[in-house]
C-alpha cells in the first residue's frame, strides 16, 4: 500500500537541504541500522515518530492575523517525511519484513465504514490485520477528523501493538498534545511510549513550495 509516487523513494534521492531534513534523515538511517538487533528497543522504544514541533490543530485555533505568520515559523508540511517512511518500509521489506503502509484519512475512513456494516466481520478481520502485520508504517496518524469511534479504533490498533511490540512508523503534522487531542489520550501515550527515544519533532521550510517533490 505504499502511495504510487513513492513507490520509489529511496534515502539516496532524499535531498537534505536543512536542519529538519537532517535530523529526519539521521533518525530514519539510525533506526534502519539498530532495527532487529538483540539490543533494539532496549534502551530507546521500538517505533519510531515524526512529528511536528507546533501542531497543525494549534495553528489553525490561532487568529487569522497571528495564523500566518505562526504557520510560516512553524511550518511541519513538505520536510520528506512520508519519504523517509516509505524508504524505511522498502528497506524493511528488501530484508525479508513484511510492512503494511496506511495513511490515517483513508484508514479511517475505511475502518468507519467498515464498523456500519451490519456485518462486523470485515472490520474485524482489517482490524487484526493492521494489529497483527509485523511492520505498520503509518502516515499523518492524526490527520481524520475525531470521533469517539475513530478514537476507539486507534486505542485498539496502537494498545494491541503496544502489548505484543509490535513497531509503528508513523508521522503527524500534529505536536504531543494536539495528537492527544485527535487520537484519544490513551492511544497517544500508548505511541509515544513505543516510540521513546526515536522522536523526532520538527519544523522548516515546505520544500513543495521551493519547487521540490519531497513530502
Amino acid at each position: 500500500m505504499i502511495p504510487e509516487e513513492f513507490r520509489r523513494a529511496t534515502f539516496q534521492d532524499y535531498k537534505v537541504e536543512n536542519q529538519a531534513q537532517k535530523a529526519l534523515y539521521d533518525a530514519a538511517a539510525a533506526y534502519l541500522q539498530e532495527f532487529g538487533q538483540d539490543d533494539f528497543g532496549v534502551n530507546k522504544g521500538n517505533s519510531l515518530g515524526f512529528i511536528a514541533v507546533v501542531g497543525e490543530s494549534r495553528l489553525k485555533a490561532l487568529p487569522a492575523a497571528e495564523r500566518i505568520k505562526a504557520k510560516r515559523r512553524h511550518n511541519n508540511c513538505g520536510l520528506g517525511k512520508t519519504h523517509l517512511q516509505m524508504a524505511i518500509a522498502r528497506e524493511l521489506i528488501s530484508r525479508g519484513h513484511t510492512v503494511l503502509c496506511v495513511s490515517d484519512a483513508a484508514l479511517m475512513d475505511e475502518l468507519m465504514a467498515l464498523k456500519m456494516d451490519k456485518d462486523k466481520s470485515l472490520f474485524n478481520k482489517r482490524l487484526q490485520d493492521i494489529v497483527n502485520v509485523p511492520v505498520l508504517v503509518w502516515d499523518d496518524i492524526g490527520k481524520s477528523n475525531p470521533t469517539e469511534a475513530k478514537q476507539s479504533a486507534y486505542f485498539q490498533i496502537i494498545n494491541e501493538r503496544y502489548r505484543h511490540q509490535r513497531p509503528i512508523i508513523y508521522s503527524s503534522n500534529e505536536d504531543v498534545e494536539t495528537l492527544s487531542d485527535r487520537i484519544g489520550d490513551a492511544a497517544a501515550s500508548r505511541l509515544l511510549g513505543m516510540s521513546k527515544g526515536r522522536i523526532v519533532r520538527v519544523e522548516g521550510p515546505d520544500y513543495r513550495l521551493m519547487g521540490g517533490r519531497t513530502a
